[in-house]
Formats: C-alpha cells, sequence, structure tokens
C-alpha cells in the first residue's frame, strides 16, 4: 500500500512512538515498536528504515535489511499499535555498532463520504535513530561510558584551524551540541551530529586563542534513554 501525501514541515505529529531511539540487539529475534493516537480521530501510519543514504525519504528508493510488520497501519482514536521489527539483512560489523532511521508517516484517516473530494490532506514523518548493537555490545554500561572515549586536540594551518575529535569506542556518540570554552566563553562548534564508532571529524574554528593551554571542549551528550549529558574536556 502506498499512501500519497503533502508533506507538512510545520504540522504536529500527534502519533507518537514509545522510546526516542531505537537499540536493537544482534542476538534479538525482533524487536516491539509501540505506537499511540491521542487524537479523538483515526490515523493512518507508514513505517520503513533506511541507512541515512540520499533518497531515504522515498520508501521504495533503498531496499530495507529490517522487516516491519505491519508496515501500514490504521490507529483508532485513543488507541496504539504495536510494530515488530526484525533484521533480515546480510551480516553487519561485529566489533561497532551500526547506524539506521526508523522513519513514520502519520495520515488522518478520511471519512468514506469524503473520498473524492478536493482536499489538502496534511501528513507528518517523524524520524529517529536505529541503532544496530552486536552481541558483544550488549553492556549498557559500556555504552554510557563511550563519550569517554572521546580524545580532542586542535590542527591547524597558516589559513585554517579545527578541533578535531576522534572516537575510539565501537559506540556512536550522539551530540547535541559542542562548544569550545574560551575564558569562560562557548564558541559553538557544531549542533546536532553524531560521532561514529573509530571516526575521526574536524570542525572548524572561527579563531584561535593564542593561549590553547586552558582551552576545554564541552558536548551535550544524548545517551541511549534520550536523556542530555554534559561533557567535559581538555585539549590534547
Amino acid at each position: 500500500m502506498v499512501l500519497v501525501f503533502i508533506a507538512s514541515a510545520g504540522a504536529h505529529a500527534s502519533v507518537t512512538m514509545l522510546g526516542t531511539r531505537v537499540i536493537y540487539p544482534a542476538d534479538a529475534g525482533e524487536q516491539a515498536l509501540r505506537f499511540s493516537n491521542p487524537d479523538d480521530h483515526p490515523n493512518l501510519v507508514q513505517v520503513w528504515i533506511d541507512d541515512g543514504r540520499a533518497g531515504a525519504a522515498d520508501t521504495d528508493a533503498l531496499p530495507s535489511p529490517f522487516l516491519v510488520v505491519p508496515p501500514v497501519f490504521r490507529v483508532e482514536p485513543r488507541g496504539g499499535q504495536v510494530v515488530r521489527l526484525s533484521y533480515v539483512g546480510t551480516a553487519l560489523p561485529q566489533d561497532r555498532e551500526s547506524l539506521f532511521f526508523l522513519n513514520f508517516l502519520q495520515v488522518p484517516a478520511l471519512k468514506a463520504d469524503s473520498v473524492g473530494d478536493n482536499q489538502l490532506v496534511l501528513t507528518v514523518r517523524s524520524r529517529m535513530k536505529l541503532f544496530y548493537r552486536p552481541a558483544s555490545l550488549a553492556s549498557e554500561a559500556d555504552a554510557a561510558r563511550a563519550p569517554d572515549a572521546l580524545a580532542f586536540f586542535i590542527e591547524s594551518t597558516d589559513t585554517a584551524a579545527s578541533v578535531v575529535v576522534h572516537n575510539a569506542s565501537p559506540y556512536h556518540v550522539v551530540v547535541q551540541q559542542a562548544a569550545l570554552l574560551v575564558a569562560g566563553q562557548e564558541q559553538v562548534l557544531t549542533r546536532a551530529t553524531v560521532i561514529s564508532p573509530f571516526q575521526q571529524l574536524r570542525w572548524p574554528l572561527a579563531r584561535v586563542p593564542a593561549d590553547v593551554s586552558s582551552l576545554r571542549v564541552q558536548l551535550r551528550v544524548v545517551n541511549d534513554v534520550g536523556v542530555e549529558v554534559l561533557h567535559d574536556y581538555p585539549l590534547r
């Protein structure tokens, strides 16, 4: 079933899914996703998975390594729906997490006597991160300590400078904001980014203070349960 829709960026999603992200353990047979509809009218919902590549807005653009059952469903007024998520793709790396994205599109159900009328149907698409976590990385405590494995240093040339961050952990670190602390003032480096396992990123600096010995980097990191945690790092 394909839903024909007009997307509305300003519309408010009423159908919600429990949680702010999905952690899918590799040894799980399936994961239950719970949706609820607080409206006094039914809504249709379509669910699909993508890996973040271009074209992911189109549900048919890329094959999904996950099976979603049911992929399209109706949620009754003030009701709920459980969706089963199963990994059916080829083997993924077992030494690090893999990141995917779970999308769900909400469309208000139309009354039978209004079908065929000229009308504007507003839909809302929601998107959240889905982490495929190998069995060897199943420890929640280890995942919570992933930000401790980040290291920062300044890299400069004659024409430019950057703060370089290296993630030595096998986990993704979700960053709400990264800032350089200069004499008690914040110089924002980036917002809403993900530092992948074993990845190195460069964040351009607007200016480099003459004395870098006291500089620190402050991250607002979002953990597994969606809570923002403040982390402070020295520059090495």
